[in-house]
């Protein structure tokens, strides 16, 4: 496999777990060094806080594209799959819809905010850095999870990769 195609199969299947991981190691790793510095050693760290929160933003809305192609946010799929399957599909599928919709809405949206933050400088209290960079997650986060979205249905057309987890008694093909 050529190296192009490799770094295109990280991006494709492990980009978001990667990047969400190395951030909640190292919101963890500051908030564990400046626990130990303020009551150990009682010199507390300014900077170590906002880098934590910048890092579980991060972590948070990749997180959401990551949970979009594994299919593993929340549902409450109980009523969904009282339906035989052709409906429980069809309201899968509608729910999608909307969801899509509101995803682009949230891409959208955070395009503007982030893009207002280039022309009023905003910067952070400690570290003096612009609040665009921290906040490109947002059009990271729901750029990423209404591309998985569509990935999933292209997935689910070309592969027939389940849009669903198989029900009480049924097999996955992917098992």
């Amino acid at each position: 496999m050529s190296l192009p195609a490799r770094i295109w199969t990280f991006l494709e299947s492990r980009a978001e777990e990667v990047i969400a991981g190395i951030c909640v190691v190292v919101m963890t790793v500051l908030v564990f060094l400046q626990v130990v510095m303020r009551y150990v050693f009682s010199a507390p760290m300014s900077w170590s806080d906002e880098i934590a929160v910048y890092a579980m933003l991060w972590s948070v809305y990749l997180s959401t594209s990551w949970a979009v192609r594994e299919r593993a946010h929340i549902r409450v799929m109980n009523l969904v799959q009282m339906f035989p399957g052709k409906m429980s599909t069809a309201m899968t599928m509608f729910s999608d819809l909307i969801w899509f919709i509101f995803a682009i809405f949230l891409t959208y949206q955070s395009l503007l905010l982030h893009l207002s933050m280039w022309t009023l400088p905003f910067e952070s209290p400690v570290l003096g850095i612009a609040q665009k960079w921290p906040y490109l997650c947002l059009v990271f986060g729901f750029g990423l999870m209404t591309l998985r979205l569509i990935q999933v249905y292209y997935r689910w057309i070309r592969f027939d990769e389940p849009l669903m987890e198989p029900r009480d008694g049924e097999v996955s093909i992917h098992e």
